[in-house]
């Protein structure tokens, strides 16, 4: 009998499909949970529950109206305080914008040590609870982003609401991106915009009311505050938590594109006051030191500062409050004077 024989086929192309495919699933299984992970730590760090206003005697701050600003188009109503000079004067109106998870009061109760230096000194205080803080509505934060419209009615409030006075806007950590953001956006209004327009005109006139900008422990852009922020609370197997979640947060709050504020900043004409210490310890260097020394290299004249030695992130104002305030002052004086035409 004839036996017929088999001859086997070469089993290399096979060989070969199958590592890649096996690898193909890797990576796309990494890649879904890069994205889940993404989402979720986002989603977390935007719906904390947010910080209570500590309880406070009234008497320790100055006469104070408590006030609603509305935002978003009228769907959120934030919160807030106007607190009134002690003095007959009215040298300017400050708006304080807190940190990311922080309230109106972003020093704690030290905060009316700070408000009262500012009563005392002719100036009325707009402090008030960005959305999803203090007591405001809204259902999420996002370390500027959003926060820049909260900004922005802050503003067209203080306008229609407080007797006419030069506005200066007062930021703390991510506050200081919610205020640039916001600045950046209506500067891009009034230049783009049709000068016959109503929002065109608002953003004109709010623009050229606004006399100077004070900011404590800023940083070229909302991503750094939240880099920073995961790279200190994230699991170490979670590597790429840092350089993802800031995408995630701009996707959730409606603004893809990330905005870098060096060099809008270091050529902000108006006069810049500075707070924090030598090294901020939160933050990575280099979305803090370049973009505050190349600020004093253009605009030397109209850029302040007072740096506590050694290493913190809004905290020099804790450390040292009479440094802070008389550095404060020594700024007031020069850019605000007080005369006869600003007694009320």
């Amino acid at each position: 009998m004839r036996k017929t024989r088999y001859t086997s086929r070469p089993k290399k192309k096979r060989s070969a499909v199958k590592p890649f495919l096996t690898l193909l699933a890797l990576a796309l299984v990494f890649a879904i949970t890069v994205v889940i992970t993404s989402l979720v730590k986002a989603d977390r760090m935007m719906k904390r529950t947010p910080e209570a206003i500590p309880p406070y005697a009234t008497n320790s701050l100055p006469p104070f109206n408590t006030i609603s600003i509305s935002s978003a188009g009228g769907q959120i109503t934030l919160r807030g305080w106007l607190i009134s000079p002690e003095k007959q004067l009215n040298r300017g109106t400050v708006i304080m914008v807190h940190d990311q998870d922080g309230n109106r009061l972003p020093y704690g109760l030290d905060t009316t040590s700070l408000i009262k230096h500012l009563s005392r000194q002719g100036f009325y205080t707009l402090c008030f609870d960005l959305r999803h803080s203090g007591e405001s509505g809204g259902g999420m934060s996002s370390f500027g982003y959003s926060e820049a419209e909260d900004v922005i009615a802050a503003l067209k409030w203080a306008t229609r609401n407080v007797p006419p006075s030069p506005l200066i806007l007062y930021g703390f950590g991510s506050g200081t991106t919610a205020i640039f953001r916001a600045l950046s956006t209506l500067e891009e209004l009034r230049q783009t915009g049709d000068g016959n327009d109503d929002a065109v005109k608002d953003a004109a006139k709010w623009l050229d009311q606004i006399a100077a900008v004070m900011v404590d422990s800023p940083a070229r852009d909302s991503d750094a505050f939240i880099f920073s922020t995961v790279e200190q609370d994230s699991n170490p197997l979670m590597f790429w938590l840092p350089y993802t979640t800031p995408y995630a947060i701009r996707l959730s709050a409606g603004s893809g594109d990330k905005q870098d504020y060096f060099a809008w900043f270091s050529s902000l004409s108006y006069p810049v006051m500075l707070f924090g210490h030598t090294h901020d310890d939160y933050l990575e260097e280099s979305d803090y030191r370049p973009m505050i020394d190349e600020r004093f290299r253009i605009h030397p004249d109209r850029t302040s500062a007072h740096f506590l030695e050694g290493s913190g992130h809004l905290s020099s104002f804790y450390e040292d409050p009479e440094a802070y305030l008389s550095a404060m002052t020594s700024f007031f004086d020069r850019w605000f004077p007080q005369d006869r035409d600003s007694v009320r």
